[in-house]
């Protein structure tokens, strides 16, 4: 008895220094050791490390009622209409691509859509009705006319769409690394779907009814999670996920998709074609089949503390930001009128 109890002991021990092991060696690994001018990802919702002294770019920090962002004004404008940047389950309001866009003259509102104080909390229920708030502050507060351009990433793309689905006013959508499907939120102690309209959790399809063992191993041993099979089993086992679609077919803007086909979040690459056989009119789709989902990095997030696998090589993923920022041009500025004699 003692022999077995010794070696009992032995065997949780040797568990228990290898994953202690693991976690020092993925620390050295994956850490990010400088962030730069990147810092607010650290926390997104600190907007005091957002870098507001732009050359040639006013910006202002904007507060409604559940309005809260970024307002960017190029002092050259050259461009009419607004563009509206979303980031995604990092909580940010994509602020450098909104930054690159202002710089390019186009007048950009970098917006939250969780995380600040007036804002639901976690991404969780966030409401489609936001939508309104933001077409009354750019029609009414900067009595802007022209055309609304939503940019999206991730869960920002799958919010971008899902808007598009539902109000006419949205003219273009540009997502990058979207979903086909309205997905649960992400706050696992209050399960419900990531948006809601009327107050009411709008139909989802719900990821915790997927568990994996797998998740679990790599969360605590701090190797790099796939949420990819997670994501690919939920829609799997879900009898209703028809009717949780994003009914794309009802949007009325023109859609343009950017995905890899290397994405180890969710199966963007797959989506952006089944958002496209659904909805094939001013539908344009951009896979590039190496990269991953953030088109940044080599295929390992550093998610403060915990390292997430994204997919695509560093080559890869460099080539295909590279081409989506130069087809993004090139489409803003034939959605977005010039403006003469500024």
């Amino acid at each position: 008895m003692k022999r077995f109890l010794l070696g009992l002991v032995v065997v949780v021990l040797t568990g228990i220094l290898s994953i202690v092991g693991l976690r020092m060696w993925n620390d050295r690994q994956y850490q990010q050791k400088e962030m730069g001018s990147l810092s607010h990802y650290r926390n997104p919702q600190d907007i005091s490390l957002y870098n507001t002294t732009i050359e040639g770019v006013t910006i202002e920090h904007i507060e409604g009622n559940y309005l809260n962002g970024f307002s960017l004004k190029p002092k050259l404008r050259k461009h009419e209409g607004v563009i509206v940047t979303f980031g995604g389950s990092e909580g940010s309001p994509a602020y450098e691509r909104a930054v690159m866009l202002a710089q390019n003259g186009y007048r950009v509102l970098a917006l939250f859509f969780f995380g600040m104080p007036n804002q639901q909390e976690t991404l969780v229920d966030v409401p489609v009705e936001y939508y309104e708030e933001m077409e009354t502050y750019i029609r009414k507060d900067l009595g802007e006319l022209g055309p609304i351009t939503l940019i999206g990433a991730s869960k920002g793309a799958e919010y971008s769409l899902l808007l598009a689905s539902l109000y006419d006013s949205i003219d273009h959508v540009v997502a990058y690394a979207p979903s086909s499907y309205v997905f649960a939120g992400l706050d696992f102690q209050n399960i419900s779907s990531s948006w809601s309209q009327a107050g009411k959790p709008i139909p989802y399809v719900d990821m915790t009814k997927a568990g994996s063992l797998a998740l679990f191993w790599d969360f605590v041993t701090k190797s790099p999670i796939s949420y990819l099979k997670l994501y690919q089993t939920a829609v799997d086992i879900d009898e209703e996920r028809a009717m949780k679609r994003i009914p794309i077919e009802k949007a009325k803007a023109d859609i343009v998709l950017f995905a890899g086909g290397d994405d180890q979040v969710w199966e963007s690459g797959k989506m952006v074609e089944e958002i496209k056989a659904r909805r094939p009119d001013k539908t344009m789709v951009h896979l590039y089949p190496e990269a991953g989902h953030i088109f940044i990095g080599n295929g390992v997030a550093d998610a403060g503390g915990m390292y997430m696998k994204v997919g695509g090589t560093e080559k890869a993923n460099r080539e295909a930001r590279e081409d989506s920022d130069r087809r993004l041009l090139s489409y803003l500025a034939s959605w977005h009128a010039p403006i003469e004699n500024q």
